[in-house]
Formats: structure tokens, C-alpha cells, sequence
């Protein structure tokens, strides 16, 4: 497990210090353009906001969507990352290219799903070496949806597979949380729209209520 619940999305100095003191033991910095949760990586701001978030103790993973590999490690230098999160339609092939740690993005289908669905979805990463973050089909937003996931077909696939390490996302808040763990047997948790109001604005009461659920 690389982190036990990671906060997506953050953008500003106040939301990496409400984590810091909800618990939460990670952040994601979005590096996908059209997102309303971009960051631009030349901008030393952002810069200075991996630097304190690493400060504080917080495992910072960078997000990316298609990205060429040479600029994702070009990024992962400038702003500093310890991990990358790739979410959009890449492959097993080129991601390749991509080193250090990595998590990739399994988005699945919202309403029920089979054991087979999440395996043949997953399984070419998890072979590849990856920590599988299963998260809801947002379509072109590549994520940020609000939308669940078939939690107990989750679970399923989990208890046939103990050895993998992976994380729940889509649509957690902090109200579903609690019950989203119970059902998924998730140990590790991701958020970026279920702790913002409004959305792109991040919470700090909704950050200390998801992180309160989730440790």
C-alpha cells in the first residue's frame, strides 16, 4: 500500500495543511490541462506547494492524462513527485517509458460488475508492476465524476486477489465512506470532488471529516 488516503486535486497551500492535520498521508497535483484542478508545473507556486506538502510529510503523486513520458519526467523533476498516477488511455507499451513508482487508473463502468470485468481490466497493469486505483468511467474528464462504484464486486475481486495492492476511488465523500470500506475491504482511499464545496474549492471540514472515516 502506498498510502492509506490520499486527497486529489489540491491546488492550494490551505488545502495541503488540511490534510497535514486530518491525518491524510497523500496528496494528488493534477497535471491535466482541461482539468478545473490543474496545476501548472512551470508556475514555482506549484513548485512551492510540493516542496510543503513534503515538508509536511504528505506522499505527493502527480497526476497525468496521455502524456508524453519524457514530459512526465521532466515534471516529476521540476516540481518533485513520489509517485505518478497515470489516468488516462495509455498502455502497458508506452507507459513503460514512465519509471519511478506508479499507479494506474482502472476506470471502470458504474452500476454492477463481475469479478471478470475488474480482472480483465486490471490485470495487464498489476502484471506490469503497478498499484491499481479503481476509480468511476468519467469519459473525457478522465476522473472527478462523483460517481461509485460496484463496491461488493470490488470486494470479490479483492479476496481473489490478496496480494495486490490497490486503492478505491469514485465518488467516496465523506458520508458513503465508511460504507464504501466496509463493502470493498479497501485499505487505501482516494477523493478529490468528495471533499470540495463547491466544486474545484476544496473543503478543509469536508478534508477532516473524509480523512477522520478513512484512517
Amino acid at each position: 500500500m502506498i498510502f492509506r488516503v490520499k486527497i486529489c486535486g489540491v491546488r492550494l497551500h490551505s488545502d495541503i495543511e488540511a490534510v497535514a492535520a486530518a491525518g491524510g498521508d497523500a496528496i494528488g497535483l493534477n497535471f491535466f490541462p482541461p482539468s478545473i484542478r490543474y496545476v501548472d508545473p512551470d508556475d514555482p507556486r506549484t513548485q512551492e506547494l510540493s516542496a510543503a506538502a513534503a515538508g509536511l510529510g504528505l506522499f505527493r503523486v502527480g497526476v497525468f492524462v496521455n502524456e508524453a513520458p519524457a514530459r512526465i519526467a521532466e515534471i516529476a523533476d521540476v516540481v518533485g513527485l513520489d509517485a505518478i498516477q497515470l489516468h488516462g488511455d495509455e498502455t502497458v507499451e508506452s507507459a513503460s517509458q514512465v519509471s519511478g513508482r506508479k499507479l494506474r487508473a482502472i476506470k471502470l463502468p458504474t452500476g454492477p460488475l463481475t469479478v471478470s470485468q475488474i480482472d480483465a481490466a486490471s490485470r495487464l497493469w498489476i502484471e506490469a508492476g503497478y498499484h491499481v486505483l479503481f476509480d468511476a468511467d468519467a469519459g473525457a474528464a478522465h476522473g472527478g465524476s462523483g460517481k461509485t462504484l460496484d463496491w461488493n464486486a470490488i470486494a470479490a475481486w479483492a479476496s481473489l486477489n490478496p496480494s495486490v495492492a490497490w486503492t478505491l476511488a469514485g465518488g467516496l465523500t465523506p458520508d458513503n465512506l465508511s460504507d464504501a470500506i466496509q463493502a470493498s475491504s479497501a485499505t487505501s482511499v482516494d477523493t478529490a470532488s468528495g471533499v470540495e464545496s463547491p466544486k474545484g474549492t476544496k473543503s478543509s471540514e469536508l478534508i477532516q471529516a473524509f480523512c477522520s472515516v478513512g484512517q
